[in-house]
């Protein structure tokens, strides 16, 4: 085979690569199954490096005709084409594989099964993303953030090992504010990185009901951690899936949802523990809408809220099932 053959069958395969690279990208978009793999504000990046890799597509695919009629274009600024089938292989291999698995394996959201590995937060204020809402907020000359020797408690995970959770604690009386002076004394915070949770634990005390929003999953369930002496027998509703540990007790599950920063690598399981009569009732994975009252209780050992359930419905997997951080959570509320 003439050397200049050979060139143009390398052209070829590289315009095939890249134009299923770009492709996977479109049909990922187009089935909206891109949002299983990047957060939303990575996505016009991704979207642009499709059109990129189309738009080098369309230059190798000239380079390859260019090189099959016997016209190659030389420009002298590429490595020689390699004749090692092994080399070749391996180094093509590389870019197929992935590309492979994207278009054959099924495109599903992240669930119970991940959270084995990497262990479920039942302590919003104190998880990795919060942290992060902290620092980027921050830079933009906001304050919001976790300090977590409010509460005095140290994270709360559940992880995959054989211990025994405490039992849920009774009905508690809630705490209750005649003024505004006493709200704000009893969420006063005593540095400016926690005045955003503060203003948003004010907001949801007003309440009658806290409706845990995706918009601002974290940011409320973060609030209520850190002050949650305050919120003891309030009413919230809240929705994820069910996720449930071998030493969990009959009437206990917790409903979780991954919050995801950047990509689906860096998605962070946590949620709430429920305490429900019929709570086995739910196997792991489903998606429930939970209404109860929010208690004291505590597991492995750590001081969490839990909510002590008065009604649970099982709902259909939303068209988002990730939540991500609001770098400005009082709108979502105001």
């Amino acid at each position: 085979m003439s050397e200049v053959r050979l060139i143009s069958y390398h052209y070829f395969f590289r315009t095939l690569i890249l134009l299923g690279f770009s492709s996977y990208i479109v049909i990922l978009t187009k089935t909206d199954a891109l949002q299983y793999y990047i957060a939303p504000r990575m996505m016009i990046y991704v979207k642009t490096a499709s059109v990129i890799l189309y738009i080098i597509a369309c230059f190798q695919g000239y380079m390859a005709l260019r090189a099959y009629w016997g016209k190659p274009v030389a420009c002298e600024c590429e490595q020689p084409v390699s004749r090692s089938t092994l080399r070749n292989t391996v180094a093509y291999g590389l870019l197929v594989l992935p590309l492979l698995i994207g278009f054959l394996l099924p495109n599903t959201a992240l669930s119970s099964a991940m959270v084995v590995a990497k262990g479920m937060n039942l302590s919003a204020a104190k998880s990795s993303i919060a942290k992060q809402n902290t620092d980027l907020i921050t830079d933009n000359g906001s304050s919001t953030g976790v300090n977590a020797s409010n509460q005095g408690t140290a994270p709360s995970t559940v992880p995959p090992v054989n211990s025994s959770p405490a039992p849920a604690s009774s009905t508690e009386t809630p705490t209750i504010a005649n003024s505004d002076a006493e709200l704000q004394k009893m969420f006063h915070v005593d540095n400016e990185w926690d005045e955003d949770f503060s203003k948003i634990g004010m907001i949801l005390y007003k309440k009658d009901t806290i409706v845990v929003k995706p918009e601002i999953y974290m940011e409320i369930l973060s609030s209520i951690d850190l002050f949650k002496n305050n919120f003891i027998g309030k009413k919230i509703e809240l929705t994820g899936f069910v996720y449930r540990e071998d030493n969990m007790s009959k009437s206990q599950f917790v409903v979780g949802r991954f919050a995801v920063s950047c990509c689906s690598a860096d998605a962070t399981p946590y949620g709430v523990m429920i305490d429900f009569p019929t709570a086995q009732s739910y196997p792991k994975d489903t998606w429930v809408k939970v209404t109860g009252t929010i208690q004291n209780g505590s597991y492995n050992g750590n001081d969490i809220f839990i909510i002590k359930a008065t009604q649970i419905e099982k709902t259909p997997t939303p068209d988002s099932p990730y939540i991500y951080p609001n770098f400005e959570p009082l709108k979502e509320l105001n």
